[in-house]
């Protein structure tokens, strides 16, 4: 089941304008209850809607918690009766604010993704990109999280592509942390996607981080989904003790309700009694497990309950038992890959037919019913028989084209920094395993720049995060303009910075850095004065020693290692650069060549030229 990222009730609850109507009080009251009561969210939403005093922003927001809370309590008509009170909301003439348009749009979007919904949940979210980019700030980063982390469970969900996913993920959490927030929901998510890829270990690493994140008992229904993850991946539990563990998390569940997850903790404990009571008993569980997910709209949690039917069939020894849940398995994914198919072809030929063409469709419909009763009118059939075809050649090329379309605009914010424009440590860890396949003659390498800059901290937290994002987006302006066309320029992370040039000398590599560190210099205008910005450089080769192929020097990661201790020496000093630079490793030093560049003679160690007595660098 879908827990989508959501900052909607602290964003519209603390608000405090709207505290001394009572309607407004009892709207805060249901957004503030639905994650941990879902169904007393139901009633209040209800109660709510029947009433005549509601202005429109606080009808919004009751549709948002009645819908959100339908989900989370299985009940999907309801959900998706607010979706369409919602969605009718949203296109009348509201003056909502963009920011609470943003808060509606994202609610709609969860909702009808939970719903099963994928094709509108999809365009939502395209809605609310769009909505975000012309809005920006944090409330706009919190969104584009949560639109990543959605789209990634649209691919590990309904597409069978936890690889495509987990990449979306981790951009969600990383949107989160460069605004100081947990990140539990995409870190539960990654977590359970690592799980079905069989990486334990990495699986309960982010579970138990996603635990940390959870701030009081506002998440309780997703501290249990959590809960009962890890509980079935602890090594540290015998089969005992998991089984005990998950049974008192399922009755946690079960009162609050979750039926869904309470049905996946089920197949969870099934699991654990094949070794714990023995697979008799293990078979009731694993059929209750598969009673509660089969209504859930969300496939993953239906395999769940599938996977463990068959391992129980399997300790028991059925083997045609094994083969039928399997094979249910097999074709729910065929038929889930196959309704998303036609799904986007209707709606391709919904956008793109006028009233006239629907009008013929339905027709020719009607005579392919007259066609089955009366079987003389043969040549009507044929008639609309080619009609269909080609108004199918023609959707499926348009579905096509939009595919890759979104393909590729997907592709490209999964590979910009949405700040600065630039490649983001994703995109450029792609680009530097490409680079690291180069040669070059003599003795000129890939260069990697690490870029930190300098005093980033106190700008932030003495003029605010505006003036940050400024400095940002200024530097990454001033690195472009420094930078050749085949230098690879990328954002890798907070204020840090990466450039990447190809084919240069040791000599080069210097003037390189000298002409960065003079690019980044410049003053910042606020209002309380100009302010100084600088930055510190550390610059290392890749490879970063003249050793035999296959020698770990060679990787490009090991470079950037190097670069990181010459921008830590680069710092102690600030607006300067400091470079390593391996030389030749012969048999009687190969392999002393550590970490540290100092360790062997033949490294060179370059730093820039000390300032004259009371000037600047320029």
């Amino acid at each position: 089941m879908l827990l989508a990222l959501q900052a909607v009730p602290p964003a519209w609850a603390a608000t405090g304008t709207e505290a001394s109507s009572a309607p407004a009080e009892a709207v805060q009251r249901c957004l503030g209850t639905r994650e941990r009561d879902p169904l007393a969210a139901m009633e209040l939403a209800g109660q709510l809607l029947r009433r005549t005093d509601l202005d429109p922003l606080e009808r919004i927001k009751a549709l948002s918690c009645q819908g959100v809370a339908a989900t989370l309590a299985g009940d999907m008509q309801q959900a998706m009766a607010a979706a369409e009170g919602l969605q009718d909301a949203l296109e009348g003439d509201t003056g909502l604010a963009p920011g609470d348009q943003l808060r509606a749009l994202s609610q709609l979007g969860r909702i009808l993704h939970e719903a099963g919904q994928i094709q509108r949940a999809v365009q939502t979210y395209e809605r609310l990109i769009a909505t975000g980019s012309a809005i920006g700030g944090d409330e706009a980063t919190r969104m584009q999280a949560s639109t990543f982390h959605n789209i990634g469970l649209i691919h590990a969900d309904f597409l069978d592509s936890d690889d495509v996913a987990i990449g979306y993920y981790r951009q969600a959490i990383a949107l989160l942390h460069s605004i100081d927030e947990g990140a539990a929901i995409p870190l539960h998510s990654l977590g359970i996607a690592l799980q079905r890829q069989g990486k334990a270990d990495q699986a309960l690493a982010a579970l138990r981080e996603a635990a940390a994140a959870i701030d009081g008992d506002t998440w309780r229904l997703l501290q249990l989904r959590i809960d009962s993850a890890i509980a079935a991946l602890d090594p540290a539990l015998d089969a005992p003790a998991r089984l005990a563990r998950l049974a008192g998390i399922r009755q946690q569940q079960a009162r609050l309700p979750d039926p869904i997850h309470e049905g996946v903790t089920l197949a969870r404990m099934a699991v654990a009694e094949i070794h714990a009571a023995g697979p008799e008993q293990a078979l009731a569980h694993a059929g209750a497990s598969l009673e509660l997910t089969r209504q859930s709209r969300t496939p993953t949690d239906i395999y769940a309950s599938l996977d463990a039917l068959a391992e129980v069939h399997a300790a028991l020894g059925n083997t045609r038992q094994v083969l039928d849940y399997t094979t249910r398995k097999h074709d729910m994914k065929l038929a889930s890959l196959r309704g998303q198919r036609l799904e986007m072809l209707g709606a391709i030929q919904a956008g793109n037919q006028d009233v006239s063409t629907q009008l013929e469709l339905e027709r020719l419909r009607h005579r392919e019913q007259i066609r089955q009763l009366e079987e003389q009118r043969e040549t009507t059939l044929r008639t609309a028989a080619i009609v269909l075809l080609l108004f199918l050649v023609l959707g499926m090329a348009g579905f096509v084209l939009l595919q890759r379309r979104r393909q590729a605009q997907l592709r490209i914010l999964s590979e910009r920094d949405s700040l600065t424009g630039l490649a983001n440590r994703h995109a450029a860890t792609a680009a530097l395993e490409a680079m690291a396949a180069q040669e070059h003659p003599g003795e000129a390498r890939n260069v990697l720049f690490l870029i930190d800059i300098d005093h980033f901290k106190q700008i932030n937290d003495s003029f605010g995060h505006d003036a940050g994002d400024r400095v940002l987006a200024g530097v990454a302006t001033r690195l472009r303009a420094a930078c050749r066309p085949q230098d690879l320029v990328s954002r890798w992370g907070g204020e840090e910075f990466l450039v990447a040039c190809p084919g240069l000398s040791p000599q080069e590599a210097g003037a390189v850095a000298e002409r960065l560190r003079s690019a980044i210099r410049h003053r910042l205008p606020l209002p309380e004065g100009d302010r100084e910005v600088t930055a510190s450089l550390g610059l290392a080769p890749a490879p970063f020693f003249d050793a035999p192929a296959g020698h770990p020097s060679r990787r490009w990661n090991h470079a950037l290692r190097m670069a990181d201790r010459a921008l830590y020496a680069a710092k102690q000093r600030r607006d300067a650069w400091v470079g390593y630079w391996g030389g030749r490793l012969t048999a009687t030093n190969l392999d002393q060549a550590g970490i540290d560049p100092a360790a062997n003679p033949q490294v060179l160690q370059m730093g820039p030229a000390p300032a004259p007595a009371g000037q600047a660098h320029p």
